[in-house]
């Protein structure tokens, strides 16, 4: 594929992504013992991770968008996520789930402005990717 028919495909998917209402940008890595090697397992750590957050804190109605990476040494994975439905939950909440069952992550508000949508897009583009998308069909979309 040429690098423009990627761009304008990376653009098209940054911009769709960009109209649902995300509240957390989210980046989460693995402990060395943990680490995945494959973004199979990876996918269903995060999942897991919203299972924590969902039984912890009665978060039923979590939506997400997220795309695993690999680390440049190409030997281990993590992932990075746009969450929303945690209403109420603050960022070091967030944070600990992830913590107290993975690893190392970082927690922030989501900045439309800022280009996570269009960073988190290009791991959908590349050639060896995997990625979810959980969306609450019925809500309104910006």
């Amino acid at each position: 594929m040429k690098w423009e028919e990627i761009y304008k495909m990376r653009n098209a998917m940054a911009n769709w992504v960009n109209q649902f209402d995300w509240e957390i940008w989210m980046t989460g890595t693995f402990l060395p013992d943990q680490a995945y090697r494959d973004t199979i397992n990876t996918k269903k750590a995060f999942y897991r991770f919203i299972g924590d957050l969902t039984d912890k804190y009665n978060k039923v109605d979590i939506e997400y968008f997220m795309a695993v990476e690999w680390f440049k040494s190409g030997d281990f994975t993590h992932i990075h996520a746009l969450l929303n439905g945690l209403g109420g939950l603050s960022y070091q909440q967030i944070g600990e789930t992830w913590r107290n069952r993975f690893g190392r992550e970082k927690v922030e508000g989501y900045q439309r402005e800022k280009g996570a949508n269009y960073y988190l897009t290009k791991y959908c583009v590349k050639d060896l990717c995997d990625w979810d998308l959980r969306i609450n069909k019925t809500k309104t979309i910006n």
